[in-house]
């Protein structure tokens, strides 16, 4: 029942993003579409760049920072999200996230929001990326959350990308643990 409903949230923001662009699709069908799948010299990263990120995501429960390395894989839980980036300069933006783990519990599991400061390598397509912020957790409870995280960006081109990136987040309640969340996807730049 879950993954259905992670599903049909999905397509709904698919379809909505889609629609955004409607009067752009019909005027050229293939000025935004046409270009995703090719290669192109120009520069891949750009200012006032709108993107939407879809992604798998990995959570595990952390007791502190020191112990991040002794994380196994077999005690956290997989799940997705999506998220928007709007990057107003070349380097500097600002992003937001939610988080929809498959752990039994509330559908939206955490909302974070970002500073993100990333240092593209042109023409080579990859950025690596920085990024804190803070957020709202609602799974085991309502809690305040910060992070910090780090983070690599592969574009295909202007509009087509992939990322990977993991942070670790601390939470305001005392007997919350901290988690660790890494993330994979692709990003739509519009």
């Amino acid at each position: 029942m879950k993954r259905n409903q992670i599903m049909m949230f999905t397509a709904a923001l698919l379809l909505t993003a889609g629609t955004a662009r409607a009067v752009h699709v019909w005027e050229d069908p293939q000025g935004w579409w046409g270009g995703h799948f090719t290669y192109v010299e120009t520069d891949k990263y750009t200012a006032n760049e709108l993107s939407f990120d879809a992604f798998g995501s990995y959570v595990a429960g952390e007791r502190h920072l020191g112990n991040l390395f002794d994380t196994n894989i077999r005690h956290g839980t997989w799940g997705g999200g999506v998220g928007l980036n709007y990057f107003f300069t070349h380097e500097l933006g600002l992003g937001t996230d939610i988080n929809i783990p498959d752990n039994g519990g509330n559908f939206i599991d955490q909302v974070e929001g970002s500073l993100i400061a990333r240092w593209p390598f042109e023409p080579s397509g990859f950025a690596p990326y920085i990024f804190g912020g803070g957020g709202r957790a609602t799974q085991p409870v309502w809690e305040w959350t910060g992070h910090l995280g780090v983070g690599l960006e592969y574009r295909f081109n202007p509009v087509t990308g992939i990322f990977v990136d993991g942070r670790y987040v601390w939470h305001d309640k005392e007997g919350s643990s901290d988690r660790l969340l890494l993330r994979a996807g692709f990003r739509l730049v519009f």
